[in-house]
């Protein structure tokens, strides 16, 4: 406390320390991310072939003042607004991108910047609980770039989130102390603005921030309770109008998806492994960083090294801050050892035991994610540890850290030598990190501490594969002529202004997502979350398979010859690797189907099912020229055979709509061969009319006689309505059928 005395106490010094102390948060920010901010390197996987195709498609979408919320380009069309990671609402994403929208650079910029942001906020949190500079940058810099925080960098909703938590976790605490409004102001923006992303990191900040909220209110004395529990409700309701639209629109379309149901199976299988715990003490145990990885589980996910100079300030010091705070050490300890063990999944009873009775945990797929949360407390305990140093108190070790170090070394040396003896020599260069921040917390040199910090954070957690790709890999129109960029030419020769002709590709990993981000459709794409119906009957997986033949058949698409295809407007297939009917140079190989079925049909007759898709033999045996399949509950205007003539006059098209000029001899039906889903209206002429799911995927209107123009348009209100509301509340002229 004397060392933050010092340096605050003098009138105008303040000013001067605090800012110095973000700038020089800012530099080295800027030294440990330059290669990304230089545009030598980008963030890859995850953040270049999902997230910003993503964020480019909604950028590009405003740009031309239109809405983004569906997206036709991938899985035939699929409304985005409704992805819980696509991050449609969060405005310090997308605004920032509307600079260069299809640039994957500028992507990467905006995530490090989210970082850095994240980091501000670690540095005026350490600082609202007394900490001086040095243990303020320890603090910031393990929260920036510490374990899961730098080797999932890729996984941009989770970063964003995360980089809001100081900043909610501040207002938090002032909210607590001193009950203002403007405290409840920060921490409902930064609670909403965190909570706009849908994953279990966000899941675990709430839950953990629900927590904190509830032991503020009890512990307060009574004469503040009230003024607490009022600014803890204030902070609740804001945050819940500003994340409303993403989890009304997730939950809206979430029982039309394959992720309706998550089963504990299916969920302890993204836990980590008991090995995993080595990486605690050396960021490249298994060559995860720097190598080929042989470890177990996932290479990003199961990651634990927060870096030398922490574990070995706790190591050192860890009893002097037990002493001096007792209530919140241990409290930042179990939040580790409990993370851990939630981590582990099915390893321990502590995960299956929570998924059986914790709300929305049955969300969620990878107990893995947990690991975020030994983040923060790590960074506290290790900033508080250097506080201690700093004061001049001497060694105290922590003795059961102490010895579950030991043993986990021990049990390390026995995982790794007998497979990678060359893995020792990583163990030791953190051995050698962790004396040298010993000697300069001892000293003390806080210089020398996060000097020591940055080279340990470059050489495990920052500059390493897995969070470091070649800034061309993933540009499709740039120098390189490979099979991406052969495959990107080919497509955007045939590309129009009308509704596109479909690929699906395979193989071809920065096309997949990446085409929407050059309005090239697919039939297939790259997502965790899928329609449920559509992934019944056409069978694109999250991910494509590498080969056109791994692609699983359906009953209603046995082969490539299916009419569904013709349906979807499947016209190109294209694969690195030869496939029945394909021609190629070795490089891309590629098949075009010439019986692909006009957008917009205009059949006289209709066909039943009584289940919720058609039988697939007499769907294989229709004309869809002449019929269409409806389900047998469908009652509409037009007649069940020789129902009216359409003769289409125009079409616009739009991602997000539709709008067709016809003129009908009496009420007739119009097919649009696209993806139906939860959300879709129509109009003709300004009146509501149903818009029916029509064989099997796609959509159908009866339009009345006479000549008029027909609208569709996808919203979040109409998808609201229709996946939220009781069927007897949205029943109507435009609900959905």
């Amino acid at each position: 406390m004397q060392q933050r005395q010092t340096e605050v106490g003098i009138p105008g010094r303040r000013h001067r320390v605090l800012a110095s102390t973000e700038a020089c948060l800012i530099a080295l920010w800027a030294l440990l991310c330059l290669p990304w901010l230089l545009g030598l390197r980008i963030i890859p996987f995850d953040a270049a072939q999902q997230f910003f195709p993503a964020v480019s498609f909604v950028a590009q979408q405003w740009l031309h003042g239109q809405a983004a919320w569906w997206n036709p380009y991938l899985y035939g069309g699929y409304p985005q607004v409704a992805d819980p990671q696509m991050m449609s609402f969060q405005p310090s994403v997308l605004l920032p991108m509307l600079l260069a929208p299809t640039s994957l650079h500028g992507f990467t910029v905006v995530v490090l910047l989210h970082v850095l942001g994240g980091g501000i906020g670690s540095v005026r949190l350490a600082r609202h609980y007394g900490l001086a500079r040095a243990p303020q940058l320890v603090f910031a810099l393990v929260m920036m770039f510490g374990a899961v925080a730098a080797s999932r960098l890729q996984h941009t909703p989770m970063i964003v989130s995360f980089s809001y938590l100081p900043w909610l976790w501040l207002g938090l605490s002032r909210l607590r102390r001193q009950g203002r409004l403007r405290d409840a102001l920060l921490a409902g923006v930064s609670g909403g603005l965190c909570a706009l992303q849908l994953t279990q990191v966000t899941y675990l900040i709430v839950l953990g921030c629900a927590l904190y909220a509830l032991a503020a209110v009890v512990r307060a004395p009574p004469g503040r309770r009230g003024r607490i529990l009022l600014g803890v409700v204030a902070t609740a309701t804001l945050a819940a109008l500003i994340s409303a639209p993403q989890w009304l629109s997730t939950l809206a379309w979430l029982p039309s998806t394959n992720r309706s149901v998550i089963t504990l199976a299916t969920s302890v299988g993204g836990g980590i492994h008991w090995q995993t715990l080595a990486t605690l003490l050396s960021g490249n145990v298994f060559e995860q960083g720097r190598g080929h990885y042989w470890g177990p589980g996932d290479i990003t996910q199961d990651y634990l090294y927060l870096g030398a100079v922490p574990l070995a300030l706790w190591l050192g010091w860890g009893a002097a801050v037990v002493r001096a705070q007792p209530w919140r050490a241990r409290i930042a300890l179990a939040v580790i050892v409990l993370a851990v063990a939630w981590a582990l999944g099915g390893r321990t009873p502590l995960f299956p035991w929570l998924f059986t009775w914790l709300p929305g945990l049955d969300l969620f797929r990878r107990p893995a994610d947990a690991l975020f949360a030994v983040v923060p407390a790590a960074a506290w305990l290790a900033a508080q540890a250097l506080q201690q140093a700093r004061m001049g108190s001497g060694m105290r070790p922590h003795w059961p850290s102490l010895l579950a170090i030991g043993v986990l070394v021990l049990m390390t040396l026995r995982w790794v030598l007998p497979a990678h003896p060359a893995a020792l020599a990583w163990l030791l260069v953190s051995g050698i990190l962790m004396g040298l921040a010993v000697r300069a917390a001892t000293r003390p040199s806080a210089a020398m501490v996060l000097a020591v910090l940055v080279v340990d954070m470059l050489l495990f957690n920052v500059g390493t594969d897995v969070n470091t790709g070649s800034a061309t890999k993933s540009v499709l129109d740039g120098d390189r002529d490979g099979p991406a960029q052969r495959a990107y030419r080919l497509l955007a020769a045939q590309r129009g202004d009308g509704i596109p002709d479909r690929a699906a590709v395979f193989g071809l990993r920065a096309l997949t997502n990446g085409a929407s981000v050059q309005r090239l459709a697919l039939v297939n794409g790259y997502n965790p979350m899928i329609d449920a119906r559509y992934l019944q009957v056409v069978g694109m997986p999250g991910e494509p398979p590498t080969r056109v033949q791994d692609k699983p058949a359906t009953a209603w698409t046995p082969d490539w010859e299916a009419p569904l295809y013709d349906l979807l407007g499947l016209r190109w297939q294209m694969a690195t690797a030869p496939f029945p009917g394909s021609s190629g140079d070795g490089v891309l190989f590629v098949a075009e189907r010439t019986s692909v079925l006009p957008r917009l049909l205009v059949p006289r007759s209709v066909r039943r099912h009584a289940g919720a898709l058609p039988d697939p033999q007499a769907f294989a045996a229709t004309d869809f020229r002449q019929q269409l399949w409806l389900p047998a509950d469908a009652r509409s205007p037009c007649a069940e055979v020789q129902a009216g003539r359409v003769r289409i006059a125009a079409v616009h098209y739009q991602p997000v709509g539709l709008r067709v000029a016809y003129q009908a001899d009496a009420p007739a039906w119009v097919v649009i061969n696209e993806v139906h889903a939860p959300g879709w209206r129509a109009q003709a002429d300004g009146e509501d009319m149903p818009v029916w799911r029509a064989n099997g995927l796609f959509r159908a209107v009866c339009v009345p006689a006479g000549a008029h123009v027909l609208q569709l348009r996808y919203g979040p209100l109409a998808l609201w309505k229709d996946g939220l509301l009781p069927a007897h509340w949205r029943a109507g002229p435009g609900a959905q059928r």
